[in-house]
């Protein structure tokens, strides 16, 4: 049976059958088991019906547009980026070439199909219009940060006794999935030249199937002492520790429009990220620092450059605070989610309106 709850004001209706959906659930990464089986959760339980389904990557765009179909509502899908890029960096060359077709199949019908597909980066917009996607369905609506309940004011974390913290020592943070697209590897490399030159210690927030090998690659490069893996932390305990940092790095190999570096600008945080997919699009080059993905020189030369520059470090911070509070907060981005969905709604009933009526016989 769909199990209800109410989570801000909001009533979320989960659904799942023979617990397919909780078996397959992974805090780390969306599974392609998950996204297969996602459609028989759907199906077998028959939702009511609905205005708007707006369905989030492939398997759920799919059964989005049927429910509309089937009840007259609007059909949303939305793309949460993609690593089309870089498959052949993740994967071997089979699963890669596969997973490339795939994308290139899926995405531009998926477009077609839905009355708007929405972007959370537009370096794949553009890509997908490139495939042959109608333009005119495409929007490009970036995350945004909770401005709230993340801002400069947030006292800093009390580290646990296991973890080894110095307060006295500059903090580089990052808060990731440990997988491979988003480039740990690289900062942890990084951080065997900056310590040659700096004291410093980078603390590393998550979980992912990469975990062993970061931490092995810590103490084959003799960092192990300045690199502290915290694993996962809820979302709501996370302001405090990223309270802590100096600097926020986003090393990805490819990346949407990332909620964590938005939190942290949120936090006037100085933010060193890669020259990747989406990055770009939300961070002006006054709040932070570019590296290209993949260049653990570039990634040391920027961390040391803002260590040994405190000024420069609280002017790209402050820079980085006032570009999300004008444009990156959820209110912001909640409101741009609901005029299009105003407009879909709006042109939905003008169409059903001008249908001719059809006389029985």
């Amino acid at each position: 049976m769909p199990q209800e709850q109410i989570i801000d004001g909001v009533k979320i209706i989960s659904i799942d059958i023979c617990k397919i959906m909780e078996r397959t659930w992974n805090p780390s990464s969306l599974t392609l088991k998950r996204q297969i089986l996602f459609p028989i959760a759907v199906l077998f339980n028959m939702p009511e019906t609905f205005d708007i389904y707006h369905g989030h990557i492939y398997s759920s765009g799919l059964i989005a547009n049927y429910l509309a179909r089937r009840s007259g509502g609007v059909a949303v899908n939305t793309i949460h980026g993609s690593y089309y890029p870089i498959w052949n960096k993740l994967t071997n060359p089979i699963a890669a070439q596969c997973y490339r077709i795939a994308e290139r199949i899926l995405a531009p019908a998926l477009a077609k199909f839905s009355d708007i597909q929405l972007h959370t980066g537009d370096y794949f917009a553009q890509q997908v219009i490139s495939w042959g996607a109608p333009k005119q369905k495409i929007r490009t609506i970036h995350n945004g940060a909770d401005i709230t309940r993340f801002n400069p004011h947030i006292p800093h974390a009390t580290v646990p006794d296991h973890v080894s913290i110095d307060p006295s020592l500059p903090v580089i943070l990052t808060a990731r999935r440990l997988v491979r697209k988003n480039g740990i590897d690289y900062l942890i490399r990084a951080m065997r030249s900056v310590c040659r030159e700096e004291k410093c210690q980078l603390v590393i927030i998550g979980e992912g199937e990469e975990r062993d090998s970061l931490e092995r690659l810590a103490h084959e490069l003799h960092v192990q002492d300045h690199v502290h893996f915290l694993g996962m932390i809820p979302h709501d305990k996370l302001p405090p520790y990223l309270a802590l940092a100096d600097i926020a790095v986003v090393p990805s190999l490819v990346e949407a429009s990332s909620i964590f570096m938005l939190e942290a600008m949120a936090m006037a945080k100085p933010i060193i990220a890669t020259n990747a997919g989406g990055l770009p699009e939300i961070l002006p080059p006054s709040a932070g620092i570019f590296v290209e993905p993949m260049d653990e020189i570039g990634l040391a030369d920027a961390i040391l450059e803002l260590l040994r520059n405190k000024e420069k470090r609280l002017q790209l911070g402050k820079q980085a605070y006032h570009h999300v509070q004008d444009n990156y907060s959820w209110k912001a981005v909640a409101q741009q989610m609901e005029s299009e969905y105003m407009r879909l709604l709006t042109e939905k009933k003008a169409q059903a309106e001008q249908l001719p009526d059809i006389p029985f016989v």
